[in-house]
């Protein structure tokens, strides 16, 4: 046997590269591990997406929006409570996964104010249809070019969570599930 027959010795694996596979091996182990990494990744593009909104504790911009039968609904007027607004738009699709979300989260916190704010839309009719049996259980407003550019809102739905002082306590656009927007308040 001659030297260049015999086997090069194998690099010794890294403390990194057997953690990898000691989870990957274990189920118990991948499941939380995966969920992990997805809920990072959905988190980071959520903040990404929302970067331009309106920082944490900037003074909410105030509006005077009437709701679908023709009430005016000022921001002022909640004045003391938490209040959540929810930007969306009749043709959006997520706007339509998360809608039962909205009411969901009025049943669970009745001490805060949901109002949902719909913007680019073509005519009332198209509002309605969308809100349909969740109709009363929150207000719909109806949104103004001047309140989108305000709040910055460039994609639906767009949330803000506003506390009882009228500054912004958190925003965020995209899908949002029910316990996380609880979560936050």
């Amino acid at each position: 046997m001659t030297e260049s027959d015999t086997p090069a010795p194998s690099p010794s694996v890294s403390p990194l590269k057997r953690g990898w596979r000691a989870i990957r091996s274990r189920w118990w182990l991948r499941w939380p591990f995966d969920l992990a990494v997805l809920g990072t990744i959905l988190w980071a593009v959520g903040r990404y997406q929302a970067r331009d909104l309106l920082s944490d504790a900037t003074p909410a911009p105030a509006f005077a929006l009437k709701d679908l039968d023709g009430v005016e609904h000022r921001l002022s007027d909640y004045a003391g409570k938490t209040v959540v607004l929810l930007f969306w738009a009749p043709w959006c699709t997520v706007c339509s996964l998360e809608s039962d979300n909205w009411a969901r989260l009025k049943s669970w916190r009745p001490d805060v104010e949901v109002l949902a704010i719909a913007l680019a839309y073509e005519d009332l009719a198209a509002v309605e249809k969308f809100v349909g049996d969740d109709r009363g259980v929150y207000p719909v407003l109806l949104g103004q070019d001047a309140v989108q550019a305000a709040y910055k809102v460039d994609s639906f739905p767009t949330h803000y969570i506003i506390d009882p002082e009228g500054r912004i306590a958190w925003q965020g656009t995209g899908y949002t599930p029910t316990l996380t927007l609880w979560a936050r308040l």
